[in-house]
């Protein structure tokens, strides 16, 4: 297996129990009748630290490459997960949930920096397509399984499975079987001289910044209103899962032809087109209660998250200076945590009176502008 193929896959492991760690978060709180205000304060807690400390976490990933940060982060989160299954109780999930978020935070910088660097600089497009693709399947697979694992075999072997996956890439970065890319190596005079939130002054970088951090913040407010729409209309926690996966199933289609597409377009169009399905499916999910139409429209906005994943990272890597590579995401991964920390907790205050389709459309309201914005763009075909 090649370095990269074996890098995505281990990458995948550590979403799969993510992803599944936050559903049966989510999901346990539910079933005890926790409101959705304190929902929502849990679904903050997997963003709030990593909101704080993501800039600082990129400049160390920047330093020290990225075998150390993999195998912290893979350590952490495999702790937290233990600990909500070994502490089966409402605390518990205070604890595990900001681990979870802060460790998969650094996880997914060291990972953006690092499929970037193996092969060359025009290899990058087919480099993060390749990384979707395998994190789609582990989108699909982390929340169904975690569904599984809930109905079947209850709430603390579901994280105790959830672990098991996160445990993994630790096992294999430690055993030495992973070869990562070589870091550059760059002299004082060629350090870019500004650093921080002065990044974003350059106009291109703060363009591709803002599409990158939107298309994280979209699938952190997903991850949290999925599980309280499911559960306030009656789904079972195999039906929330398979929702979860329809949505997952949407990225994995569309990423298989991603190369294909680059080749006719440029990135920006894309970005622009898969805006418009996210905002269709969040202003239509609370529309309706029928399961057929949820999965249709969760497919949908899994094609429009599938296609503007690769191309926004590809972007706004290609706009970093190259020793900034790591505070840039680390700058990505601030905005997007803070987004995931204040959306539940106004959408748990928004939920408990006016339910959640306020939320939902609010963020496709957000979307729409987003498109307007950027609708020149539609116009830069590839020729």
């Amino acid at each position: 297996m090649k370095p990269l193929h074996l890098y995505v896959t281990l990458a995948a492991s550590n979403h799969i129990a993510m992803n599944g760690s936050r559903m049966t978060v989510m999901l346990f709180a539910a079933s005890l009748g926790v409101s959705p205000a304190l929902i929502g304060l849990l679904a903050a807690l997997f963003g709030l630290v990593s909101a704080f400390i993501a800039v600082q976490v990129g400049r160390w990933i920047d330093r020290t490459g990225p075998r150390r940060p993999v195998m912290l982060a893979s350590f952490m989160v495999t702790l937290a997960a233990i600990i909500a299954g070994v502490w089966h109780e409402i605390p518990a999930l205070f604890i595990t949930a900001p681990l979870i978020g802060t460790f998969n935070s650094m996880y997914q910088m060291t990972t953006h920096q690092t499929v970037g660097r193996y092969g060359r600089p025009e290899d990058r497009p087919a480099n993060f397509t390749t990384h979707s693709l395998v994190i789609s399947a582990a989108t699909f697979l982390g929340p169904l399984l975690a569904g599984l694992a809930i109905d079947n075999l209850g709430y603390s072997n579901a994280f105790f499975v959830m672990a098991a996956f996160g445990f993994a890439p630790m096992v294999v970065v430690w055993t030495g079987l992973l070869e990562f890319p070589p870091v550059p190596v760059r002299k004082s005079e060629q350090a870019t001289p500004v650093s921080g939130w002065a990044l974003l002054k350059n106009k291109e970088l703060r363009r591709a910044y803002t599409a990158a951090a939107s298309n994280n913040a979209i699938w952190s407010i997903w991850g949290f209103l999925l599980p309280l729409y499911g559960h306030s209309i009656g789904l079972s926690a195999t039906a929330i899962g398979t929702l979860a996966a329809s949505l997952a199933g949407g990225t994995v289609l569309i990423r298989t032809v991603t190369i294909a597409l680059v080749r006719r377009f440029k990135p920006w169009p894309l970005i622009v087109f898969s805006q418009i399905l996210i905002g269709l499916g969040f202003f239509g999910m609370p529309l309706s209660q029928i399961y057929s139409v949820l999965a249709v429209l969760a497919f949908m906005m899994g094609i429009g998250l599938g296609l503007s994943g690769p191309m926004s990272t590809t972007v706004m890597y290609d706009a970093s200076p190259p020793d900034k590579v790591g505070e840039v995401i680390g700058l990505r991964m601030t905005m997007a945590n803070l987004a995931q920390t204040l959306v539940p907790l106004l959408s748990g205050a928004v939920g408990a009176t006016l339910g959640v389709a306020p939320v939902f459309w609010a963020v496709g309201a957000l979307l729409c502008a987003q498109v307007w914005s950027n609708r020149g763009e539609l116009r830069a075909q590839r020729t």
